[in-house]
C-alpha cells in the first residue's frame, strides 16, 4: 500500500515538472516574435537631435567676437588719497610718581625716640628737627668726659710744676740730669692723656647730637615709619624724606617697543588729580635690565615740579613722542604687500589711469608697484620711494588684485588725526 503511494506522488511531480518546461518554451517563443515585428528608427533622427549650434557660424556679419578678459568685471575697492602729512608716532605708557631723590631719615646711634616733630606730607627745609631721642645716655657720657678732661689736666699742671722745680735742683746741682728727663717724660705722658680724654669729650658731644634728627635736604615727609617712646637702632627708619622740586615717573616698556625708547626723547604727562593739565618731561634713565616676571624694561621720565603738585606714589599716563616727521607720505600698513628678497609692493591706482563713468563710478587700473619703505608702525607707514602726491593706494578689494586689474572705486579716504 505505501508503495503504491510512493508512486503516485513520482508520477505526480514528473507531470507538473513537463508542464512547467513547456510553458518556459512557449514564452521564449512569444518573445522572439515580438522583437522581429518591431521596425528599426532611421539613422537621420539621430542626426536631428544634435545641437544646432554645430551648425551655425562662429561669426555674423558685423559683430566682433569680445575678448575673454573683457568680459571680467571690475573689482570693487576702496582706496587712500596719499597726501604729504605731518606725523608723530607716540608710545602710550604708563607709571609712577617718584621723588628725585628718596632718603631714608634714620638715627645714626641706639634710643629710645623722645620726640617726633612733622607730618606725613609736611614740607621742610634742610636743617628743620624731624625727631630726637632721649639723651640721657648721651648727657651722661658727656658729663663723665668732662669730669675726666679735668682731671686729667690737674695732673698735667701738676707734673709741669715738679718738672719745673726739678729742673731748678738740677741748675743748683742737687739732683742729677736722669731724673730730670724722668719728670720730662711724665709731663708728655701726662700731655697726651689730656689730649685724648679731649677726643673722647668731643665724641660724646657729637654723640649727644646725634641724638637729634635734622633734614638733609628740602623735601616732602614721607610714610611716618616709627613713634615716640619706641626703642631703634641705625637700621630702623624713622620716614622718608622725598625731594619734589623734580620727580621721576618710573614707566614700564614692554620688549617689542625697546628698540622706540631712547635718552632724551620728549615726553607728555598726565595725572587723574589734574585732568586738565598737562605735564612736560624727557627720558632721562633707562635701565639696562628686562624684568623676569613682567618682562619690561624700566625707563625714567624727569619732570620739573616746581609747585609740588605732582607727588609721590600718584598713577600717571604718558606719551612719549617716538618721531616726528614733516611732509611725509604715509599710507595703511595693511596695504603693503610683501613680494620676497626685501621687495615691498603697494597697489597703486595712477592717476592718469582714472576715468569718471555716466553714473559718476570712478574706475581704474591697478599697478603692483614696488615702494621704499621709511619709518613704519602697526597702523601706517612712511613711503620714501615708489608713491607720489594724490595717488590713490588700494586699501580694500572685494577680490584678488593684480598687476593691470581694473577696478571699481567704492570710496575713497584720506589722512586723519
Amino acid at each position: 500500500m505505501d508503495s503504491k503511494k510512493s508512486l503516485s506522488i513520482i508520477l505526480l511531480f514528473l507531470v507538473l515538472w513537463i508542464i512547467f518546461i513547456g510553458w518556459g518554451i512557449v514564452k521564449t517563443t512569444l518573445q522572439l516574435s515580438q522583437q522581429k515585428d518591431t521596425p528599426e528608427e532611421p539613422a537621420q533622427k539621430q542626426e536631428i537631435t544634435q545641437p544646432l549650434t554645430k551648425i551655425m557660424p562662429t561669426e555674423e556679419a558685423g559683430v566682433e567676437k569680445v575678448p575673454e578678459e573683457e568680459k571680467i568685471a571690475p573689482i570693487l575697492v576702496r582706496t587712500f588719497k596719499v597726501k604729504p602729512t605731518d606725523f608723530t608716532d607716540i608710545l602710550p605708557v604708563m607709571g609712577t610718581v617718584k621723588g628725585e631723590t628718596e632718603i631714608e631719615l634714620k638715627f645714626e646711634i641706639n634710643g629710645t625716640i623722645e620726640s617726633i616733630c612733622f607730618r606725613e606730607g609736611e614740607k621742610v627745609k634742610k636743617g628743620d628737627l624731624i625727631a630726637s631721642l632721649n639723651p640721657k645716655d648721651g648727657q651722661l657720657k658727656l658729663e663723665y668726659a668732662k669730669n675726666k678732661l679735668i682731671s686729667a689736666q690737674a695732673s698735667y699742671d701738676s707734673v709741669l710744676k715738679k718738672l719745673e722745680i726739678h729742673q731748678k735742683l738740677y741748675q743748683a746741682g742737687a739732683i742729677i740730669k736722669s731724673k730730670v728727663e724722668e719728670i720730662e717724660l711724665e709731663c708728655e705722658s701726662a700731655k697726651f692723656q689730656v689730649e685724648t680724654i679731649k677726643s673722647e669729650e668731643k665724641l660724646a658731644q657729637h654723640e649727644l647730637e646725634k641724638s637729634n634728627l635734622f633734614a638733609p635736604i628740602d623735601g616732602v615727609i614721607g610714610k611716618r615709619e616709627a613713634e615716640e617712646g619706641e626703642f631703634v637702632t641705625p637700621q630702623d627708619a624713622v620716614a622718608t624724606l622725598l625731594e619734589i622740586d623734580d620727580v621721576l615717573v618710573e614707566v614700564g616698556i614692554v620688549e617689542r617697543d625697546i628698540d622706540k625708547i631712547k635718552l632724551g626723547q620728549e615726553a607728555k604727562l598726565f595725572v587723574d588729580a589734574y585732568p586738565n593739565l598737562t605735564f612736560a618731561g624727557v627720558i632721562e634713565n633707562i635701565f639696562p635690565l628686562v624684568e623676569g616676571k613682567s618682562r619690561t624694561l624700566t625707563a625714567k621720565i624727569k619732570i620739573n615740579n616746581p609747585d609740588g603738585l605732582l607727588l609721590p606714589g600718584m598713577f600717571c599716563r604718558a606719551e612719549v613722542s617716538i618721531i616726528e616727521l614733516k611732509n611725509a607720505l604715509l599710507i595703511p600698513s595693511t596695504s603693503l604687500i610683501p613680494a620676497g628678497g626685501g621687495i615691498t609692493l603697494a597697489p597703486v591706482i595712477p592717476t592718469q589711469s582714472i576715468r569718471i563713468g555716466e553714473d559718476e563710478v570712478k574706475t581704474g587700473t591697478v599697478v603692483l608697484r614696488q615702494v621704499t619703505v621709511g619709518y613704519m608702525t602697526s597702523d601706517y607707514s612712511q613711503i620714501t620711494q615708489g608713491l607720489a602726491e594724490n595717488e590713490l593706494v588700494v586699501i580694500e578689494a572685494r577680490g584678488e588684485l593684480k598687476d593691470k586689474a581694473a577696478v571699481r572705486i567704492s570710496a575713497t579716504e584720506e589722512m586723519g588725526f
